[in-house]
C-alpha cells in the first residue's frame, strides 16, 4: 500500500469514502475544516460515555492511554507480553501506514489468536459499523494479528431501565462482521489504498467532486473548493431530490430550477416549488385552506416539545434514546382573539421530568379546543409515551392526539406555496414570509439542536461550556421554544387572512359546514 509518511486511521478512511480532498484537507491543512456542529459533538460524547459503560463488561480490562501511535503500539504489545487478555484501545501500526485501534482486544477462549469487538452508541448493526470494524480487523491482520472473530456492541433498543442500570442487559452483539466484510473485501481494500494515497502525497489534494452531489452529501470542506458555486433556487435545493435525478439534469447542463426539463417527473410538492418559482407568486387553494382551518376548535392549544436523548437511559422505564420532553410551550388563542401563554422547563438534574411535564401540562390545556402542533407525527407520539409513562393521565394525554391539528400540512399539501420556502415545509422557512421580525438567527438559541445540547450540559452534565450561566440558558431556552408557539399562531393568523376567514369567525360555517 505504499511508504508510510502518515498513518492512515478509522477517520481518514471514512473521511476519504465522503470526499477524497475532504480527506487530504483533513490530514494536512486541518485548519480549513470547519468545527463540528452541535449535534455531531453531543454525539462524540454520547460514543464516549457508552464506551466506557462497555468496559465494566470486562473487568480483567487494561487499557492502553497513550495517544502517540507507535508509543501506543508498543505499550500494547507490552500488556500482551505481561499476559493481558483484554485490552482496551489496543493499537497496532503496520510497515505500509495503516494505524488502528481497537475499542476491545480480547484473546481468544481458546488462547490462540484475538477477537476484536467495536462499542457503538447505536441501536442497530448498520452499515457504517460494520464498515468501521471491518477496516480494524484488516488493519489489525496486517499488522501479524491472528484475528479469529470481529463483533460489534451495540445498544439494546428493546432495554429499558429498572432501577439500576442493567449494562448487560443494555448491549446486543452483531456476531456476522467476518462475513459481510469478506463478501466486501476487494471493495474495502481498494477503499484503503486509495486513502492512502492521498494522505501520504502531501503536495497534492485531489479535487473535491461534491459539486455532483445532493447537498446532504457534500463534504465539510465543500466552500473551500467551491467558493463561487451558484446558490439559490439551484437544483440542488430542490425537495427531496436524490442523487440519480440530480446526476441525470446536471448531465444536461441544468443548474436553475426555473430551467427544470418537462420530461423528467416531478412529485407533487416538487411541481409546486418549481410552479411558484416560475410565477413568482404564492399558491393558494383557497377551497382546501378553508376546509383545513375549519378543523380547528378554540380555544386553540398551540403546543410544542423540547425533548433530549441519551444513549443510556438515565431513568427508569426508558430505553435507549428515548425521546423525553424536558420543556414545552403553550399559546393559547382565544375565539375574541386574545392570546395567553404557558410554559414548563425542567431543571432538577437528578429527578425524571416526565410525570412533572405531564401534570403541568394537564393544568395548561384545557378539555376543549383543538390542539395545534408543527409536524403531528413528533408531538403525538410524545404524547403516546407520556400516556405509557404517567397511566393515571393516558387519557388526558391520548386525548390530546384526537384534538391535533398539524399545522405543517397547510404546507406539505401544497394548500399554500411560496417561492420562499424553497420547497421546505420547516416552519424556520415559512416563518420568516408571515413574521419576518421573528427571525430565529437573533435568539441566543436558535434551533432544536442547540437547545437540547445546551439544556444536557446545565441539567444532565451539570458542566456548561465556560462563559455560559445555567440561569441565562434557560432563560435562552424559554425564549426559543416560546418563539416556535408564538410563530405557529402567526403562520395559524396568516392562514386564516389567506383563507378568508376572520379569527373569532364560527369556523364551521368558514368552512361551509353546518
Amino acid at each position: 500500500m505504499g511508504n508510510a509518511t502518515v498513518y492512515l486511521t478509522k477517520s481518514d478512511f471514512f473521511n476519504y469514502r465522503t470526499c477524497p480532498a475532504y480527506c487530504w484537507t483533513a490530514t494536512h491543512q486541518p485548519e480549513l475544516v470547519p468545527p463540528d456542529p452541535e449535534d455531531v459533538q453531543r454525539r462524540e460524547e454520547d460514543e464516549d460515555r457508552v464506551e466506557a459503560i462497555a468496559r465494566q463488561l470486562f473487568p480483567d480490562g487494561v487499557r492502553i492511554d497513550v495517544e502517540d501511535p507507535i508509543q501506543a503500539t508498543i505499550e500494547t504489545e507490552r500488556a500482551i507480553a505481561r499476559g493481558a487478555r483484554t485490552i482496551f484501545e489496543a493499537s497496532v501500526v503496520t510497515p505500509t501506514g495503516l494505524h488502528a485501534r481497537a475499542d476491545v482486544l480480547v484473546r481468544h477462549p481458546s488462547g490462540h489468536g484475538w477477537n476484536i469487538i467495536e462499542v457503538k452508541a447505536s441501536t442497530s448493526p448498520d452499515y457504517g459499523n460494520r464498515l468501521d470494524a471491518t477496516f480494524q480487523r484488516f488493519v489489525f491482520i496486517e499488522a501479524g494479528y491472528q484475528i479469529r472473530n470481529v463483533e460489534v456492541l451495540y445498544l439494546d433498543k428493546r432495554y429499558r431501565r429498572n432501577g439500576s442500570l442493567d449494562i448487560r442487559g443494555l448491549f446486543r452483539r452483531d456476531t456476522g462482521v467476518v462475513s459481510w466484510g469478506d463478501a466486501r473485501r476487494d471493495e474495502i481494500l481498494d477503499d484503503m489504498r486509495g486513502a492512502l494515497a492521498v494522505i501520504q502525497d502531501a503536495a497534492t489534494c485531489p479535487p473535491c467532486e461534491c459539486d455532483r452531489k445532493t447537498r446532504a452529501r457534500r463534504c465539510p470542506t465543500f466552500s473551500q473548493f467551491h467558493p463561487d458555486f451558484p446558490t439559490g433556487q439551484t437544483v440542488f435545493d430542490l425537495v427531496s431530490i436524490n442523487q440519480a435525478r440530480l446526476g441525470e439534469v446536471l448531465e444536461r447542463g441544468v443548474v436553475y430550477l426555473t430551467d427544470w426539463p418537462s420530461d423528467i417527473k416531478l412529485n407533487p410538492r416538487q411541481r409546486w416549488q418549481i410552479e411558484a418559482l416560475r410565477t413568482g407568486r404564492e399558491l393558494v387553494r383557497v377551497d382546501q385552506l378553508r376546509e383545513f382551518v375549519g378543523k380547528v376548535r378554540y380555544p386553540c392549544y398551540f403546543l410544542d416539545y423540547e425533548t433530549f436523548q441519551t444513549p443510556v437511559p438515565l431513568f427508569s422505564g426508558t430505553w435507549p434514546y428515548q425521546q423525553i420532553p424536558f420543556q414545552y410551550s403553550v399559546h393559547v388563542l382565544y375565539e375574541d382573539g386574545s392570546l395567553d401563554h404557558r410554559e414548563f422547563l425542567w431543571t432538577d438534574a437528578d429527578r425524571d421530568p416526565v410525570r412533572p411535564l405531564a401534570e403541568s401540562l394537564r393544568a395548561d390545556i384545557g378539555d376543549e379546543g383543538s390542539v395545534v402542533v408543527w409536524w403531528e407525527g413528533f408531538e403525538g407520539k410524545r404524547n403516546e409515551e407520556l400516556a405509557e409513562a404517567v397511566p393515571d393521565l393516558a387519557d388526558f394525554l391520548l386525548g390530546l392526539n384526537e384534538r391535533m391539528v398539524d399545522l405543517m400540512e397547510s404546507v406539505s399539501r401544497g394548500m399554500w406555496v411560496h417561492p420562499d420556502f424553497g420547497g421546505s415545509a420547516s416552519m424556520k422557512r415559512v416563518l420568516p414570509v408571515v413574521a419576518p421580525e421573528m427571525a430565529y438567527e437573533t435568539l441566543e438559541i436558535g434551533h432544536g439542536a442547540l437547545a437540547t445540547l445546551r439544556w444536557k450540559q446545565c441539567v444532565v452534565d451539570k458542566a456548561p461550556p465556560e462563559g455560559i450561566e445555567p440561569d441565562d440558558a434557560f432563560e435562552h431556552l424559554r425564549a426559543y421554544c416560546r418563539q416556535d408557539t408564538l410563530g405557529m399562531v402567526r403562520i395559524w393568523e396568516h392562514l386564516c387572512r389567506l383563507a378568508g376567514v376572520e379569527v373569532g369567525e364560527p369556523l364551521l360555517a368558514a368552512a361551509g359546514v353546518g
